[in-house]
């Protein structure tokens, strides 16, 4: 849905005021990230799709975030240290930058105001995966599936750990 707001207005609106920092912002950085999960018992992947944390990362990105990673959806926020924080910031705007450039994620039917369908489909590592052979060379793991908050979670078993 689409909701048009007075831009003089902007700073009353609850909704807005909740969001975390856009993706791109320059304050997305080790500081942010750590004063953030100071005290959070949550695991990784839901710290990432909380929308007040990161606004706008959705399910398949985070996925495709915690592989680059090689980071498990399952990590606590508490047992992060700080070279995976910086891998997830730099993986996060990586993956952004690579599905902007592909239009997007088109699984069913999704088209853009254009009508056209994105192509970041293409590009998966892990979304959608399940028991195939991690695409890493290196690596002799498969991909698994498990369900974290309702929401499918893909990952290798052998190298996100």
């Amino acid at each position: 849905f689409f909701k048009i707001y007075n831009t003089n207005s902007l700073n009353e609106i609850q909704f807005i005021n909740k969001l975390g920092l856009e993706p791109f912002n320059k304050k997305l950085n080790l500081k942010y990230f750590k004063f953030f999960i100071s005290n959070k018992k949550k695991n990784i992947k839901n710290l990432l799709m909380d929308q007040t944390f990161i606004c706008g990362l959705g399910n398949i990105y985070v996925n495709e975030v915690l592989f680059l990673s090689k980071i498990n959806p399952t990590k606590p926020c508490s047992r992060l240290v700080n070279n995976e924080i910086k891998r997830l910031i730099l993986n996060i705007k990586k993956i952004l930058k690579l599905a902007i450039s592909k239009g997007g994620s088109s699984l069913r039917d999704f088209q853009n105001a254009r009508g056209k369908a994105g192509h970041f489909q293409e590009h998966f590592q892990v979304y959608g995966k399940v028991n195939k052979k991690c695409s890493r060379i290196s690596c002799k793991g498969k991909i698994r599936k498990i369900i974290i908050s309702n929401r499918s979670s893909f990952y290798c078993g052998h190298c996100q750990i």
